[in-house]
């Protein structure tokens, strides 16, 4: 079976050795390497590293609208293409060169969560549930039939970070039954059911810590956001503020007396607790300005911030 595969970062290149190993994989296409680092030299992505180690056609265009990328893919008669990952929006035109069609790899159960950061949007909401859904590529933002859904638990001390790590090889998992499905004739489509949501790409801003929330929701965003962009507050010191990451927390119950936002008590050893606009949360383990991560209880004992001191 001819395939091609379309993927950038770290996370998409076990589909691609899946895919070199079960597959006749013609060719893979990945986003033009960009400028990155202190010298911003230009550098490839993982997928491409993966994919010229494994001695493989590259493609990497400007414009999937090209005419002739759209050729260049029909010139290899591909019967399934498979995308994770890529971070373009592939055309009609392009959809159309695949026998049977072009496979995408979500890691949520769709339709929740249509987007860039179905992970992050997750557990941000506070899930308990997710998954990995294979379905088929359309002109909608996430909206073709679907082909395979796996779902799995989301552990109460999960991050976007642990809970990719497991989602990925699920997705694996799930490919490798759809690829022996499509060699055998079986392709399955079926419809989304169900409400749909959304889960836009996070900026940087999405990490700001409002603590008039409830402690629940702080700690299910500082879930979502860690490792990016990582939630954050401010500490006043002098006549600065620094920013101070919330790496790890916990919702406990909430602090009589206090103001929201401030340092209410000490817990030895483990870290200090911030009332919220409900409850309150024991920060955990936290990253100074310019710091590396360092236990809460750590960064307390440099006598950093004062209990009643307002975060924010």
């Amino acid at each position: 079976m001819n395939t091609l595969f379309f993927g950038t970062p770290l996370l998409a290149v076990p589909y691609l050795e899946l895919l070199e190993k079960e597959t006749d994989l013609k060719a893979v296409i990945t986003t033009p390497d960009e400028p990155a680092g202190r010298g911003y030299e230009r550098q490839e992505s993982a997928v491409k590293q993966a994919a010229l180690k494994l001695n493989k056609p590259v493609l990497q265009p400007a414009d999937v609208k090209d005419p002739a990328f759209r050729d260049q893919l029909a010139g290899f008669s591909p019967d399934l293409a498979i995308v994770v990952a890529y971070g373009k929006i592939l055309p009609l035109a392009v959809l159309e060169t695949s026998k049977h069609g072009f496979l995408n790899v979500h890691f949520s159960l769709l339709p929740a969560y249509r987007g860039a950061a179905p992970i992050q949007h997750a557990l941000i909401q506070g899930k308990s549930k997710t998954g990995v859904t294979l379905f088929w590529l359309d002109q909608g933002m996430d909206t073709g039939p679907i082909c395979l859904q796996k779902s799995i638990q989301i552990d109460s001390d999960d991050n976007a970070e642990t809970l990719r790590g497991k989602l990925v090889p699920l997705g694996v998992e799930a490919l490798q039954s759809v690829l022996k499905d499509v060699q055998s004739g079986r392709i399955n489509r079926r419809p989304q059911d169900g409400p749909a949501s959304l889960a836009p790409t996070l900026t940087r801003e999405d990490g700001r810590i409002d603590w008039s929330k409830p402690a629940q929701e702080i700690a299910n965003r500082i879930r979502g956001t860690n490792p990016w962009p990582g939630s954050f507050t401010f500490v006043r010191a002098g006549d600065q503020s620094q920013r101070l990451k919330i790496l790890a927390a916990k919702p406990v119950p909430g602090a009589a007396g206090s103001s929201v936002g401030a340092v209410a008590s000490l817990e030895s050893g483990k870290g200090f607790v911030v009332k919220c606009g409900q409850d309150s949360l024991q920060i955990l383990l936290v990253q100074p300005e310019g710091k590396k991560p360092m236990p809460a209880w750590d960064y307390w004992q440099g006598k950093r911030i004062t209990i009643g001191q307002i975060l924010g």
